[in-house]
């Protein structure tokens, strides 16, 4: 009777599958439900949504009552201020501010809007409300750029100069002549405040107020200047073309340049990677001590780009019948595009809007047709199986299914010895299946019996284009040296490797059947190393621990 259940439990064995191959795998379009449109019946929306105090806010241009727009998460409306006397084209990203004080007052939450009939306007988010507002000068038009806030001050870009102004009540500080300008947004590095203007002329405001031209072009600046590890990026527009320009932000000496085509975009900055892009390509630079191009698709586009905090890119495409572009920057160096359909169509300029509330991801969409369309992340996530056919697993299955069938047969006729070889083999095997999970298993087992781990403090003395990016420690001899800027690596391996590389270092692996471990760094071995995620010491190997967008990686030697 023993013999026989036990090979009828053997031979149930083999109908059950001992490894799954399958793998996750999914698109935003599978990834996202529609969770509501609005319609704002007249104008354009060209300049991307916020989000603050649980409201999506929407600026609405071109129409006869340009406004400011706040909407419940379900789609409601909450509050709307409008502008009356606008001259329209309304431009100025809109700008939230948390509570604080400084030298010149007090001020609680803030947002903050710039209209082209020079007027700034302090709003309560919550309600809409007035707290203060503040005129400046209008030569044909006021405020079309993005501003920015210095400490407890925030800096607007006017038809012909920029001002300071008290976050506390509005009063003006200082104003300075420059050169007539248009979306001709201002940048805050420091003490050093620059911006451009239609005449090509790159200006450098210091906090007193005077302000020196730092350099010129044949050309019209459009957007603020971005400060990357290289230098100061200014992409120039001309008739035809266009130019990416790196400079000295001291000097504004030339020190690199890339010819681009018409009608810039606004270009974004993550980390160490920037995205240019115009009527004709979408490119991704890499900068660290220079720039180089590390990707380029054809793509047309002129506004805002977006970038997501996990590496997605999705920027409108700003043509009468278009959809969206998304792109994927994957180990900082794939760049992937597939257009998706988000429901809206035709003329576009404003980036999306990414938000989480109460555990859940949206992202807002709208254009120049006035509708906003709101998706929601859905946690679920689809899988296929995949292509790829380890055959060394495979392999070791066969074996394992054939090691089962001999077992059975084994206990059947009562040869006991040659059953008990049989079945050690096949546990061992078993064993060699599973061995890919074990360190992880284990980890989390540990992990529930372990105090709290410390965290990783951020180094003053790093830059800050490496703030929400990847960022790897290497210790020698009791020296630091940091690499950061690095984007879209998931695991310790991968970040790990991509640092080495950046510095030019050298390292050894072991490959195990538990994962892989690194046992050399740039020539130094010692007795190994070990590494800490966001202060928390690694028990598992490198490529098996998941890693998030702003993780930082110290590797120390034993």
């Amino acid at each position: 009777m023993f013999q026989r259940l036990m090979a009828f439990l053997l031979f149930s064995l083999m109908l059950l599958p001992l490894v799954s191959s399958d793998e996750t795998k999914s698109s935003w379009n599978q990834e996202n439900s529609q969770a509501w449109e609005y319609d704002f019946g007249a104008g354009y929306i060209s300049t991307s949504p916020i989000f603050v105090d649980e409201k999506i806010i929407v600026r609405t241009s071109g129409h006869s009552e340009p406004s400011v727009t706040a909407l419940e998460l379900d789609g409601t409306l909450a509050w709307e201020h409008s502008n009356l006397n606008s001259k329209s084209n309304d431009m100025s990203p809109l700008l939230a501010v948390e509570s604080g004080e400084g030298a010149c007052g007090v001020w609680p939450d803030l947002l903050l809007v710039g209209w082209t009939d020079g007027t700034i306007d302090a709003l309560h988010p919550s309600n809409g409300s007035v707290y203060w507002t503040a005129q400046t000068e209008v030569a044909g038009w006021g405020i079309t750029g993005a501003a920015s806030v210095s400490q407890d001050h925030v800096i607007y870009p006017t038809r012909r100069g920029i001002g300071q102004f008290c976050l506390a009540d509005g009063s003006q500080d200082w104003w300075v002549a420059t050169g007539l300008g248009w979306r001709n947004g201002v940048s805050v590095y420091g003490d050093s405040i620059y911006s451009g203007d239609e005449l090509g002329t790159l200006w450098h405001v210091h906090p007193a107020g005077n302000a020196t031209a730092l350099a010129s072009f044949q050309g019209k600046i459009r957007h603020a200047p971005l400060l990357t590890s290289a230098g100061l990026l200014v992409h120039v527009q001309s008739p035809m073309d266009s130019t990416v320009f790196i400079l000295d932000p001291e000097s504004g000496q030339q020190r690199q340049q890339f010819l681009a085509g018409p009608s810039p975009a606004v270009p974004s900055l993550q980390g160490q990677y920037a995205v240019v892009a115009d009527s004709q390509n979408l490119r991704v630079l890499k900068c660290n001590d220079t720039c180089s191009v590390e990707s380029q698709i054809p793509f047309h586009t002129n506004g805002e780009i977006g970038w997501h905090i996990d590496g997605q890119i999705i920027a409108p495409s700003n043509t009468p019948d278009s959809n969206w572009g998304s792109f994927i920057f994957e180990d900082g160096q794939n760049l992937t595009f597939e257009f998706i359909d988000v429901g809206i169509y035709g003329y576009g300029t404003a980036a999306p809007l990414w938000f989480v509330s109460n555990g859940v991801n949206y992202t807002a969409f709208g254009n120049d047709q006035s509708v906003l369309h709101l998706y929601q992340l859905a946690k679920a996530e689809e899988t296929e199986r995949s292509e790829n056919f380890d055959w060394a697993t495979q392999g070791i299955i066969f074996t394992a299914y054939v090691l089962l069938g001999s077992s059975a047969i084994f206990i059947l006729s009562g040869n006991r010895d040659l059953f008990l070889r049989s079945s050690s083999l096949l546990t061992v095997l078993v064993l060699l299946l599973m061995a890919p999970n074990l360190s992880q298993l284990w980890s989390e087992a540990v992990d529930q019996n372990l105090p709290a781990s410390t965290t990783e403090d951020w180094n003053d003395d790093w830059p800050e284009s490496w703030l929400g990016t990847q960022i790897v420690i290497f210790e020698f001899d009791g020296e630091e040296v940091a690499v950061g800027g690095l984007m879209g690596h998931d695991s310790v391996y991968a970040l790990t490797k991509a640092a080495a590389e950046e510095r030019g270092y050298s390292f050894t692996v072991e490959e195990t059947s538990i994962g892989i471990y690194i046992s050399s760094i740039n020539g130094v071995q010692g007795d190994g190393w070990e590494y800490f995620v966001d202060g928390s010491k690694g028990r598992v190997s490198v490529d098996n621990v998941d890693i998030e967008s702003t993780s930082i990686v110290r590797w120390t030697p034993v």
